[in-house]
């Protein structure tokens, strides 16, 4: 499969200007294992036949390689840490410092889940908090179908049967058989398109200058191979505010304490704050 992939990732890159090569061999192999068993079980050189000759399973696989799977309140242990600890902490610093801003970037947000999760839980300590106090919430992929999904923020009941019946009933709206965001917290996150790997700018060209309290980037880096792990993590080093945090996915502990900038904040969580 190792000589299959090598093929492939350059038949991507000649032909379709899709740089695949950025990803771990592992996932890479993955992939390519998964699609050619769910369409070409006979023969590899018949699937890179295909590829060859049809663009539309080109587009297929670039799907397959965009890591788009989300889920409210994902990794329930990252999340309880973040409403007990962590946002807590960040406003008590905004009280403190006369800031009345709370800025968080959630990078690679697929289709809103994870930023929405984000706005709810800020929401709420907000409303319990001394003084007046905003927030706002950066999505950030570079799906446009995830993204359009994103702004819509309607959801299924499969979507969101993992939410406190208590913020079902304050955050969103029923009808019919699907549930809608409410408008109050949809216009306190904002979805933009951006890549985690450009190298012309720290972040989302519509958080203006960055400088993020909290950044959320969960199971996102381990796709990637090493080196470009380290761009990701040096990016978010560089926008996140002093002071400020990193959360992961809990897969990816490793990868940030292999990292300069960043030390872990709490054990076992994935939670870092910026050093």
């Amino acid at each position: 499969m190792k000589k299959t992939s090598e093929s492939i990732v350059r038949l991507m890159a000649e032909k379709y200007a899709l740089d695949i090569s950025i990803f771990s061999e592992t996932f890479i192999e993955n992939t390519l294992e998964s699609r050619l068993q769910s369409n070409y079980p006979d023969t590899s050189s018949a699937y890179q036949l295909k590829l060859e000759t049809d663009p539309n399973e080109a587009l297929f696989l670039k799907k397959a390689f965009s890591n788009s799977y989300s889920a409210f309140f994902r990794n329930p242990l990252t999340f309880s840490m973040l409403h007990q600890f962590v946002l807590p902490k960040i406003i008590g610093w905004k009280v403190k410092n006369h800031d009345p801003e709370i800025r968080i970037w959630s990078a690679g947000c697929a289709a809103g889940q994870e930023a929405y999760t984000l706005a709810i839980l800020l929401d709420n300590l907000v409303n319990k908090s001394p003084g007046s106090m905003r927030y706002h919430v950066f999505g950030t992929d570079n799906s446009a179908p995830e993204l359009e999904a994103a702004r819509r923020g309607i959801y299924d009941y499969e979507a969101i049967k993992n939410i406190p019946f208590e913020y079902v009933q304050d955050y969103f709206l029923k009808t019919g058989d699907v549930y809608a965001i409410k408008d109050r917290i949809k216009k306190q996150v904002e979805f933009s398109d951006f890549d985690l790997l450009d190298g012309e700018s720290s972040s989302p060209p519509s958080s203006i200058f960055g400088d993020f309290d909290l950044v959320m980037c969960s199971n996102v880096l381990f796709y990637y191979k090493p080196e470009f792990q380290m761009t990701i993590l040096a990016k978010f080093f560089r926008t996140i505010s002093e002071g400020g945090f990193l959360a992961t996915g809990e897969a990816e502990v490793g990868i940030v304490n292999a990292a300069r900038g960043f030390r872990q904040y709490m054990t076992p969580a994935p939670l870092f704050v910026k050093s």
